[in-house]
């Protein structure tokens, strides 16, 4: 096993770390100029630094070791993924719904379930505590739907959680829009993973 790659999702051990080494190679043996400068991260000796929520994260390009290494192993390969996915879709810089990203359907159902839906259980009755538990991750308000906040999760990926009321006729609603040019930057089964990273931190925010 690889020396960054945690182990603290019992059966699925054998998932996480294929992914994790064959990302991990692809940092190691990767253009890292040409990385840093399309993802935002730099390059400091033999290790990789790269913002991620409100931390800076760096990575070692021998040992693939993880600096602090209190990330879960789906948040290393999400950071892995990020720094080495660099597609080259043609994108409008619009900010879009889930559903709204090419092939998304498939996962539809896993970004609702981990993100929208906790965060609608979170925040539902209290959309006003949204700013609140962004703000202390960084975020700041938006202008979408009846409050909204937008979080920066890696310089060049934000997350822009949008609360609705609801009213007499519609359920209160809550959604997580990205800018379309995420494709380009993760695969779409990691933002449906990154949804609910994003849940879990407001969750943990909110808390204190």
């Amino acid at each position: 096993m690889m020396a960054g790659m945690k182990t603290d999702d019992h059966g699925a051990h054998g998932i996480y770390e294929a992914s994790f080494r064959k990302a991990a190679d692809l940092l190691k043996n990767g253009d890292h100029a040409l990385i840093c400068a399309a993802t935002g991260a730099r390059l400091d000796g033999d290790r990789v630094f790269v913002p991620f929520f409100t931390d800076e994260i760096s990575i070692g390009l021998r040992d693939a070791g993880f600096d602090p290494p209190s990330l879960s192993s789906y948040e290393q390969i999400l950071v892995l993924h990020y720094l080495t996915t660099l597609g080259g879709s043609e994108t409008k810089g619009d900010y879009v719904s889930f559903k709204n990203l090419p092939g998304a359907s498939f996962y539809e159902s896993t970004y609702r379930r981990r993100g929208p839906e906790r965060i609608l259980a979170l925040l539902g009755d209290r959309p006003g505590f949204l700013i609140e538990a962004a703000g202390r991750l960084g975020g700041e308000r938006a202008g979408y739907g009846d409050v909204s906040a937008r979080i920066r999760v890696f310089p060049r990926v934000e997350a822009v959680v949008v609360l609705f009321k609801g009213d007499e006729e519609f359920p209160p609603e809550a959604n997580i829009l990205y800018k379309d040019d995420i494709v380009n930057f993760l695969p779409l089964e990691d933002v449906a993973v990154l949804s609910g990273l994003v849940a879990g931190r407001l969750k943990r925010a909110l808390h204190g």
